[in-house]
């Protein structure tokens, strides 16, 4: 053998050697999937999906209390799921029935259709909610006798998740939404799925004729349980010392609502009395935390009674927790109540997840946690603290001042009051008034914007042409936008300036575009969640195709967001 062919060979054996160690060191420093996180099948989804819908939650509510929660709700859900700190609604009109469409529908309003959680129909020449079903002849089940029970998903127009995984799956999977607002479960439920709600006349849940016309006997023992009776027999005071809620302004102060028979907004509650000598009646349990934890033992007895996660293909649990948004607007954002109910609602959590963990290990059950709008911090506190805001005096609404000043010039103008309806930020014009009298609908719809800017309290206007004509990509008319439906929504749209709401009573309200009402926590975590966070904008509506991906299911009708599961690998 030649010394080259050595020199050649020893190189070559040496060179291998250095490649085939650092293949392995390499391999040995890929991220390998958790111990406890077993080897997925390509067409793999999980046993159950919990979708926790907190009603008027903002974001920095996480972060101002959390020195106060404990480590197996918001912590668990922080620390081991996966946080979009940037997530966003795409329309202007924040507000339950929009929010919860868009969350599973993975559309806008200008898709899915529901542009407030009431609107005015030209046709009916009123309001109409959100899943009023107008002339179906659908019933309360379960209800008092007068319910008015013409309730269903049918307003919204797109499919949903649930819907789209029923049909998937061969009719299979179940989804079940729960709520104390009839709209919160409706909406979440879809199409195909079922939903039970709270009536406060009487303490029980209820459906409608459209989904069955007897209530399943896992629920009749639930409302027999009379759990709501039990808490109207108590108080509500803090869970805490309530000077530890240091990040919450003091507990009596002008800005807030009271409950009917309470001379001032605090702490405690007297719930017995107030039954007893106001005469209130099982809809007081609402605006308190109990009213939420009333619905995560529901949620427990849903799981049970309709088998929810037992089957070979995934079912859905969509929870709406609502009593949030009834103390916000009772007492505002920066109350000691809504403090306390984050608090509550931490422990809550905490023993919902721990109840998922033995029932069928978390890692089997994709859960997500987000809201169906913000609030704002309730204008007259801000007017004084130097703040600007639309609002001109305490106890008068905002809203109802535009759409006076808007009638009056129309009046002066025009010589007629023809405006049909100021809904929902919309301006509903009549028509046959502009065509009788030979006015330019286009210009007239230019003239009452122009108008509309000059008054105090508005923050902008856009005409009804405008929007089908043009497509904006950013900012506020990007919302105006998103929340104009062709055939439901109004001529001109306006909407107030930021820091202003158009209710003019204590506490707060939202349905505005601005950051406060738009921007919402958006967590997964279970399942195959990675613990992360990720300041990435990203929409509500995208909560839609992500869980389609991870569901392997085909996504919605109407979807127009984008799946997250990238950031989640």
């Amino acid at each position: 053998m030649s010394k080259r062919y050595k020199i050649r060979t020893f190189i070559s054996c040496t060179v291998f050697a250095i490649f085939a160690g650092l293949l392995f060191i390499t391999n040995a420093c890929e991220p390998q999937p958790p111990q406890n996180s077993p080897e997925r099948a390509y067409n793999d989804s999980p046993d159950l999906v919990v979708g926790l819908i907190v009603d008027q939650i903002r974001p920095d509510f996480i972060y101002r209390y959390w020195d106060h929660f404990e480590e197996g709700g918001f912590k668990r859900l922080v620390n081991d799921g996966m946080f979009f700190r940037n997530a966003y609604f795409r329309h202007l009109q924040t507000s339950t029935g929009p929010g919860h469409a868009a969350q599973l529908t993975g559309a806008s309003p200008m898709v899915h259709g529901l542009i407030g959680n009431s609107w005015y129909v030209r046709e009916l020449d009123r309001n109409i909610n959100v899943i009023e079903d107008v002339g179906s002849g659908y019933e309360g089940v379960g209800s008092q006798p007068d319910y008015p029970g013409e309730k269903s998903p049918n307003n919204m127009l797109p499919t949903t998740v649930g819907d789209e995984l029923f049909m998937h799956t061969g009719e299979r999977s179940k989804t079940v939404g729960i709520s104390r607002k009839d709209r919160g479960a409706i909406l979440p439920a879809g199409h195909t799925g079922d939903a039970y709600w709270y009536e406060g006349a009487t303490g029980n849940f209820i459906t409608s004729t459209f989904y069955m016309n007897e209530l399943p006997g896992w629920l009749q023992q639930f409302n027999d349980r009379n759990l709501p009776q039990e808490y109207l027999t108590g108080t509500w005071d803090t869970l805490l010392p309530i000077e530890q809620y240091v990040e919450s302004r003091p507990d009596n102060n002008p800005y807030e609502g009271t409950f009917p028979g309470m001379d001032t907004p605090t702490f405690p509650v007297d719930l017995a009395y107030l039954v007893e000598e106001h005469d209130q009646g099982p809809g007081l349990l609402n605006a308190t935390p109990f009213a939420d934890e009333l619905l995560f033992e529901l949620g427990v007895a849903a799981i049970e009674g309709k088998e929810l996660g037992r089957g070979d293909v995934t079912d859905m649990l969509m929870i709406g927790l609502s009593a949030a948004d009834a103390i916000g607007h009772r007492f505002g954002p920066a109350s000691k109540q809504v403090q306390d109910y984050y608090i509550r609602l931490d422990r809550y959590m905490a023993e919902f997840f721990n109840y998922l963990d033995s029932e069928f290990g978390l890692e089997n059950v994709l859960v997500f946690l987000t809201a169906d709008h913000g609030a704002v911090y309730i204008p007259e506190y801000m007017s004084d603290l130097g703040i600007p805001t639309g609002h001109t005096e305490f106890g008068t609404s905002a809203g109802g001042q535009v759409e006076n000043e808007i009638r009056d010039y129309l009046e002066q103008t025009y010589g007629d009051d023809f405006l049909l309806s100021y809904s929902n930020q919309n301006l509903y014009l009549d028509h046959e008034f502009i065509d009788q009298n030979g006015l330019d609908h286009i210009v007239v719809q230019k003239d009452i914007k122009r108008f509309a800017l000059s008054l105090d309290q508005v923050g902008g206007a856009i005409t009804a042409n405008a929007l089908n004509n043009q497509e904006f990509t950013e900012g506020i008319r990007a919302r105006a936008m998103h929340a104009f439906h062709q055939q439901r929504s109004g001529d001109v749209v306006v909407w107030l300036k930021p820091q202003t709401h158009g209710s003019g009573t204590g506490g707060t309200g939202h349905g505005s575009g601005w950051v406060y009402d738009t921007h919402v926590p958006l967590i997964f975590f279970g399942y195959d969640i990675p613990a992360g966070q990720s300041n990435e904008r990203v929409f509500v509506s995208d909560i839609a195709s992500t869980l389609s991906v991870y569901l392997n299911s085909p996504f919605p009708s109407g979807n127009i967001g984008n799946p997250l599961n990238d950031f989640m690998k």
